[in-house]
């Protein structure tokens, strides 16, 4: 069986990722938790608060978003119930439909070759056949 390449992902993908997996679990989480996840390995806190910032709702409220990602006072340590804006959840499952896409268009390539290579293979026989009967 070959090995799948390990594939470059940006960090908001990673980030938007984190952020729907949290969501459907209904668990709460800082911009400190999130840096440290093993799943956003190498993202620091500033560039996840920029992100959450861009992607997502207000998670405890009004200017909840500020609060929970601004550096001062501590308070990328203090949790919210984070999940994504329409606009972030649509570009996902766009972005998931072309992947999708891309997988079902290398199946239909090879649909294509395996139906030329029957075609000639039968185009063959027959000659064969027409030539020796």
């Amino acid at each position: 069986m070959k090995n799948k390449p390990i594939t470059y992902q940006p960090d908001v993908l990673r980030l938007v990722k984190f952020v729907l997996d949290k969501s459907e679990k209904r668990e709460s989480f800082s911009v400190t938790e999130a840096s440290r996840d093993i799943e956003l390995n190498g993202i620091g806190d500033y560039r996840i608060a920029e992100i959450l910032r861009e992607v997502c709702l207000e998670p405890n409220g009004p200017e909840s978003k500020f609060r929970l990602t601004d550096p001062v006072d501590n308070r990328w340590s203090m949790q919210g119930r984070w999940s994504l804006n329409s606009e972030a959840f649509f570009g996902y499952l766009s972005y998931l439909s072309n992947i999708s896409a891309e997988h079902a268009n290398r199946n239909a390539k090879a649909a294509v070759w395996i139906a030329i290579a029957t075609l000639v293979v039968t185009t063959g026989l027959g000659i064969l056949s027409i030539c020796l009967g």
